[in-house]
C-alpha cells in the first residue's frame, strides 16, 4: 500500500450533506442521495407495497438516457441525449404537476461510443445551480431557476479528457466552494476542481486513465477527503488542495471497464466492489489520520455489472451481481452468505440489475424490468414486503434489449424513475390512500393454463405455432426448441443460432421453420460489425439445419416471413432492407429499399397479393411481392412501429407502436379507421384470432389486451407476465391464445367465448 500524509488544512470543509444549502429537507439533489450514499431517510413512507400498483401523481415526456432524476427546490431535473437532431439536454419539471418549465439543450455527437446512447451521469443540483456533465465531456453550470448558462466547460478540447468506451459517466461532486469531477484529462487532470461559481480551475490531480465511477466525500475521524476510482487507482485527495493522501492499486483491463458501481464507505471502512470480473477491495481508513490499508482483495468475484452495494449491519453487505442475482455476503471476506433471484426475477445472464436504497429497517430495489420492490435484507435471508410494476423497460440504442437502468430518486415521500421515454413520480407517502387505476372488465372469461413455475413450456423470447397445430417452436436468446402442442415434450432437435434470435417462424406446410438474428453492436470507429447476421431455415422432418445465409444482409435480421402460398420467403434487417428470396431455391429475387431506418417487421396480406413492412422510421409501406415495386405507405405514425398483424379477410391491418397505440387502418383506402388505446407501454406483437373476432396486443407493460372486434367492448386485460411481451400466437382452432415474455414463462389462455 503507498500513501503519504499531509495535514489537514486549518479551514475545515463544510460536509458534502450540508454543501447542498439550496435543497428542501426531503429532496433528492444528486447522485444516490443528499449524502451520496443511497439512503432514503425520510419519514411517513409506505412500509408495504401493493401488488395492484402505486399512485401516479403524474407522467412527462423525456428522451434516452441513464442518467437518474434529480429532484431540488420543487423541481425535477432530468439529463438526456435527444437524437434528431443529436443533442444532450437537461430538462426541468414542476415536482407538484410534472409541467415543463425549462429545456437546456446543446449539440453533442456520440460517435465511437460503444452504446450509442447516454448520458450516463446524474446532475447535481446546489447553491442554486444545476451541475451537468455530458458523456463526451461538456461540464455546464446552470441556473436552477431560468437554465442560462452560468458557465460551461469543454473538457475533450480543454483538458484532453480521453472519453471511455461507455462515454464520460462520474456525477460531479460539490465540496465547500468545489464542483470535483473524475474527468480523465492529460496531463495529470483525471480528477479536476472548478470553482462552484466562477468555474475557474482550482486543482487537477492524478494522470489515470477515465473510469465510469462517481467520486464520494468522506468524512473519517476528523479527515475529510475526496476518494476517486478510476481506470488506474483507488486514492483519497485533499478536497482544498487536490493533494494525494493516499493511494492504491487498481489496474483495470478494458479502460476503465472494472471501474462503475460507487465507492461505499460505511464507518471506517471502503468496500469498491467490481464490475465484469474485476476484482473487488475492501479497504480501512485509519481515524488517526488520511490513510488506508487493505482488509482484503479478491482476483475476481464478488463482481456487479454497476448497482452500487449497501452495508445493513456491520458484518454484512447486499449488492446485485454480475449474473443478477442479489446477494449477502461477508464484509470480513467478501464471501457468499446467500443469494436469490428473486429481485431481478431474471434467469441468469450478465444484465441482471437492482438498485437499492435502505429506508428505515428495510429497503428499496427498483429492478431492470421497472419492478419496484420492498424488502427486508439480513443474513438470514431475503424477505419481501411487497412488490409493483411502475415503468416499461426501454431502449434507446437498439441494439441494447429494454432494460430500465437509471437509478430513481426518492423525494418528499414519492418516487421518481424514467426510462427512455417517459418520467414517473408516484406516491409512496404512508398517509395517502392507495388508490389504482380502474381495471376494465373482460369482455369474457379467461382461463390461465400454464401459470408461472407450473409444467409447460417454459420461457421463450420468441414463438410460433405450426399451421396443423401439432408444434409450438420457442427461442430464447440464441437457442431454439421444438415441443409437440398437446404434452409439452420437447422434440430432440439441435437447433442454435450464432447470435439472439429475432422472430421464428413456420412454412405455410409447416415442413421448413425459419429463425432469423444478428446484433446491432458498432465497432469504435461507429461501423457496423461484421457478420452479425444471419437467417437460418430447418427441417422439419429431420431436424436439421438446411441452410445457413450469413451474408444476406450486413446488420441484424429482424424479421422473416413466408408467402401464404409458400414461394416467397421476405426478410428485413437493421440495414434498411428488405429481400425477396425464391422459397426453394433461395435465391434473391428483389432488394426493396425505401426505409430510412431498420425494418422491425413484415406480413403478407393472405391472398398473398401485399407484403406490408413496418419501421423505425414511423412508417408503414405496401409492396408488390411479384414485383418488388412500393404500392403506397401509412406515415402518420409518431413513433416507431413494431408489429404488423393483417385481419383473416385482408380488410385490416392493425399496426402496434412505441406510442402505446394500436392503429386499424383500412387496406384498401390506406386510410386510419381507429386507434386502440389502453396499453402503457410500447406494443411489441400483434395477433389476429383465425375467424377474425379477435385481435391481441402485448405490451411493455407485461399485459396482453384481448379486443374484441369491431371493438366496441372494453378490451379483456391479462396481467400474469412479470416483464414485457415478446410473442403472441392463436392456435389453429382459435381457442388458445399463446403468450411470452422476456424472461418469463410462456402463458397459455383457454378463450372461453359468449
Amino acid at each position: 500500500m503507498a500513501g503519504s500524509f499531509s495535514p489537514l488544512k486549518s479551514v475545515l470543509l463544510i460536509t458534502a450533506g450540508l454543501l447542498l444549502a439550496s435543497a428542501h429537507a426531503g429532496d433528492w439533489p444528486q447522485w444516490r442521495g443528499p449524502e451520496r450514499d443511497g439512503v432514503w431517510r425520510e419519514e411517513g413512507v409506505l412500509k408495504l407495497i401493493p401488488s395492484t400498483g402505486l399512485k401516479i401523481r403524474w407522467r412527462a415526456r423525456v428522451a434516452g438516457g441513464y442518467a437518474g432524476p434529480v429532484v431540488a427546490s420543487g423541481k425535477v431535473f432530468v439529463f438526456e441525449m435527444q437524437t434528431d437532431p443529436q443533442v444532450e439536454r437537461i430538462q426541468c419539471f414542476d415536482e407538484a404537476t410534472g409541467e415543463l418549465l425549462w429545456v437546456h439543450s446543446y449539440p453533442c455527437d456520440y460517435a465511437g461510443l460503444e452504446y450509442g446512447s447516454g448520458p450516463r451521469a446524474a446532475p447535481t443540483i446546489g447553491s442554486g445551480k444545476v451541475y451537468s456533465l455530458g458523456a463526451m465531456g461538456h461540464l455546464f453550470c446552470l441556473d436552477e431557476n431560468s437554465g442560462a448558462v452560468i458557465w460551461k466547460k469543454d473538457l475533450v478540447s480543454e483538458y484532453d479528457a480521453l472519453a471511455p468506451r461507455w462515454g464520460i459517466s462520474a456525477a460531479p461532486i460539490l465540496v465547500g466552494d468545489s464542483l470535483i469531477i473524475c474527468a480523465g484529462g492529460r496531463p495529470d487532470a483525471s480528477v479536476i476542481a472548478f470553482h462552484k461559481d466562477s468555474g475557474n480551475e482550482r486543482w487537477r490531480a492524478l494522470s489515470d486513465g477515465p473510469g465510469y465511477s462517481a467520486p464520494l466525500f468522506a468524512k473519517v475521524g476528523v479527515h475529510e477527503q475526496v476518494i476517486v476510482w478510476t481506470g488506474d487507482n483507488i486514492a483519497g485527495l485533499d478536497p482544498e488542495s487536490g493533494e494525494i493522501f493516499w493511494q492504491e492499486d487498481y489496474k483495470t483491463i478494458d479502460k476503465g471497464l472494472q471501474t462503475i458501481a460507487s465507492p461505499v464507505l460505511y464507518k471506517d471502512r471502503l468496500l469498491c466492489l467490481g464490475a465484469f470480473g474485476g476484482r473487488s477491495v475492501m479497504l480501512k481508513l485509519n481515524q488517526e489520520k488520511p490513510e488506508a490499508s487493505m482488509i482484503w482483495t479478491t482476483k475476481k468475484n464478488p463482481s456487479t455489472m454497476f448497482s452500487t452495494p449497501v452495508f445493513r449491519e456491520d458484518d454484512h453487505f447486499y449488492a446485485t451481481l454480475l449474473d443478477g442475482r442479489l446477494a449477502c455476503l461477508s464484509a470480513s471476506t467478501g464471501e457468499e452468505v446467500w443469494t436469490t433471484e428473486k429481485a431481478t426475477a431474471l434467469r441468469g445472464g450478465m444484465n441482471g440489475t437492482a438498485h437499492l436504497t435502505p429506508h428505515d429497517d428495510h429497503v428499496f430495489l427498483f429492478n431492470q424490468k421497472g419492478h419496484l420492490i420492498l424488502a427486508k435484507l439480513s443474513p438470514g435471508g431475503y424477505e419481501e414486503l411487497g412488490r409493483c410494476w411502475l415503468l416499461e423497460p426501454t431502449a434507446s440504442y437498439r441494439a441494447q434489449r429494454p432494460f430500465t437502468w437509471a437509478h430513481p430518486a426518492y423525494a418528499n415521500r414519492c418516487i421518481f424513475v424514467r426510462n427512455d421515454r417517459e418520467l414517473i413520480c408516484a406516491s409512496l407517502d404512508a398517509s395517502v390512500p392507495i388508490t389504482t387505476e380502474s381495471i376494465p372488465e373482460e369482455s369474457f372469461p379467461l382461463v390461465e393454463e400454464n401459470p408461472s413455475g407450473s409444467k409447460g413450456f417454459g420461457s421463450a423470447d420468441r414463438l410460433a405455432i405450426s399451421h396443423d397445430g401439432k408444434y409450438l417452436a420457442k427461442s430464447s436468446s440464441s437457442k431454439i426448441k421444438i415441443l409437440e402442442w398437446e404434452t409439452a415434450s420437447e422434440v430432440p432437435a439441435p437447433l442454435k443460432h450464432r447470435y439472439p434470435i429475432s422472430s421464428i417462424r413456420f412454412s405455410p406446410d409447416d415442413k421448413f421453420l425459419v429463425t432469423v438474428g444478428g446484433t446491432e453492436w458498432l465497432d469504435a470507429d461507429g461501423s457496423v460489425k461484421q457478420d452479425n447476421a444471419e437467417v437460418v431455415i430447418w427441417d422439419m422432418s429431420s431436424g436439421k439445419e438446411r441452410v445457413r445465409l450469413k451474408e444476406l444482409h450486413s446488420d441484424k435480421v429482424t424479421d422473416a416471413v413466408f408467402s401464404p402460398d409458400g414461394k416467397i420467403l421476405a426478410t428485413c434487417s437493421a440495414d434498411h432492407t428488405i429481400k425477396l428470396l425464391d422459397a426453394e431455391t433461395l435465391k434473391v429475387r428483389f432488394i426493396i429499399e425505401g426505409h430510412t431506418d431498420a425494418v422491425s417487421s413484415l406480413a403478407f396480406s393472405p391472398d398473398g397479393a401485399l407484403l406490408a413492412s413496418a419501421a423505425w422510421d414511423n412508417s408503414v409501406r405496401f409492396w408488390n411481392p411479384e414485383t418488388g415495386q412500393g404500392i403506397g405507405s401509412l406515415k402518420n405514425h409518431p413513433e416507431e412501429i413494431r408489429a404488423l398483424a393483417f385481419s383473416p379477410d385482408g380488410k385490416l391491418l392493425a399496426t402496434g407502436c412505441a406510442d402505446w397505440s394500436i392503429r386499424l387502418w383500412d387496406v384498401k383506402t390506406k386510410s386510419n379507421i381507429a386507434v386502440l388505446s389502453g396499453h402503457k407501454g410500447s406494443v411489441y406483437c400483434l395477433a389476429f384470432s383465425p375467424d377474425g373476432k379477435t385481435l391481441a396486443s402485448g405490451s411493455g407493460d407485461q399485459t396482453v389486451k384481448i379486443w374484441d372486434i369491431p371493438f366496441k367492448k372494453i378490451p379483456a386485460t391479462l396481467r400474469s407476465h412479470q416483464s414485457r411481451i415478446t410473442a403472441l400466437a392463436f392456435s389453429p382452432d382459435g381457442n388458445v391464445l399463446v403468450s411470452s415474455g422476456a424472461d418469463d414463462s410462456i402463458k397459455r389462455w383457454k378463450l372461453e367465448r359468449n
